[in-house]
């Protein structure tokens, strides 16, 4: 087969490879989309979060799904359509040609390595980026709408230390029946029992309007003191303090700041940082794998159903492994540091072995060994 030829076979193949991908990427990410969407629905329908709001935290979700997702849909993408190629003779007609396995898996290796790199900017640039913006979201939601993280009978609790009951809520934000308890001061704890209240927010921050009840403190050496009030305000804009300066989850940081934080931070941040470092570095590497556990599914042994049913179990059940392989591994790098290169180790066996099975140096072995074994 000539270089024209080649490079044409290439394209086809290729095109095959990227319809599968997008249509299950669009589906499997629209599934991941409406999942993660229920998470949220309640801040629109109980707490009134406008919806705008609700779009944004749910897109800005994808890209940290997709990065995890990926991997799959590259094995799925490709076990469907080399099996196709397989059903339809096609494989059967290359085969005939004269191309040998390598050349066949060609358009899929190129498919691979494409998608590698399209994860690379995913995981270092896209995902994080966006999760950031969707974290910086979920605080301005809690400093801005601090009054729609309380509901109707549910003690709810949107500052450490500050636990509140709100009996009835109207459309306008105003609630009725409110039970406070407040243990943010270590010193001393405060009960507050109030008709009706509000959230009211100031330059300095967040504060409770409450009307008509009253407050009662312990302090740490048991002294109790009430007062009953008709108007009384309580100070929540520590809550705002806790979040002004927040720490950037793993998540939200890119690879150069995986490996160099601006904060000083301990040994288990590190680890933590350091392993999901290494997965960004496995993944790329592991999308390919993926892509030729699906081709070869096909490519290996013979074409008939009873063999391809066989084939086709064991593919789907190593792709499953190695999916769950890359959301383990970051916890396993955590709690065994030591580990980090035998994990290496492991994924690059794993493609040295798919290289040796599709190559026709095994299918002669395979033949000596069946040779031998129907002589005896």
């Amino acid at each position: 087969m000539d270089l024209t030829k080649l490079n044409l076979f290439n394209k086809y193949i290729f095109r095959q490879l990227l319809g599968p991908f997008i249509l299950i990427m669009l589906s499997m990410t629209g599934i991941a989309w409406l999942i993660q969407s229920l998470r949220f629905i309640e801040l629109i329908i109980i707490k009134g979060l406008p919806v705008n709001i609700f779009i944004n935290l749910t897109i800005l979700i994808i890209p940290k799904l997709l990065a995890t997702i990926i991997p799959f849909i590259a094995f799925l993408s490709t076990l469907i359509t080399y099996a196709r190629l397989n059903t339809e003779s096609e494989l059967i007609s290359m085969k005939s040609a004269g191309m040998n396995n390598f050349k066949i898996l060609l358009p899929s290796i190129i498919f691979g390595i494409t998608l590698g790199v399209f994860t690379i900017f995913i995981e270092n640039c896209a995902s994080p980026y966006a999760y950031n913006k969707f974290k910086n979201l979920q605080h301005n939601i809690r400093n801005n709408y601090i009054s729609t993280l309380f509901q109707e009978k549910v003690f709810s609790s949107p500052i450490k230390g500050l636990t509140v009951f709100i009996k009835e809520r109207d459309e306008i934000g105003t609630f009725q029946g409110i039970l406070i308890h407040d243990e943010r001061d270590l010193n001393k704890t405060i009960s507050i029992i109030a008709e009706k209240g509000k959230i009211v927010t100031t330059k300095n921050g967040a504060r409770f309007a409450l009307i008509n009840g009253n407050r009662q403190e312990i302090s740490k050496n048991k002294n109790i003191s009430i007062l009953y009030f008709d108007e009384y305000t309580l100070n929540i804009s520590n809550y705002n303090k806790e979040t002004s300066s927040r720490f950037k989850d793993v998540s939200e940081r890119n690879f150069y700041e995986l490996f160099n934080p601006k904060e000083n931070i301990n040994a288990l941040y590190k680890k933590e940082f350091k392993a999901e470092a290494h997965k960004r570095i496995m993944t790329p590497i592991i999308v390919i794998m993926m892509v030729l556990i699906g081709a070869a599914t096909s490519i290996i042994g013979k074409f008939n159903r009873k063999a391809s049913l066989k084939k086709l179990f064991y593919s789907i059940s190593s792709a499953l492994i190695i999916q769950i392989y890359i959301i383990a591994s970051p916890q396993l790098m955590i709690k065994s540091p030591q580990l980090i290169p035998a994990l290496y180790i492991f994924i690059f066996i794993i493609l040295l072995s798919i290289f040796f099975l599709i190559s026709d140096k095994a299918q002669n072995i395979k033949e000596k060994i069946l040779y031998k074994i129907g002589r005896s």
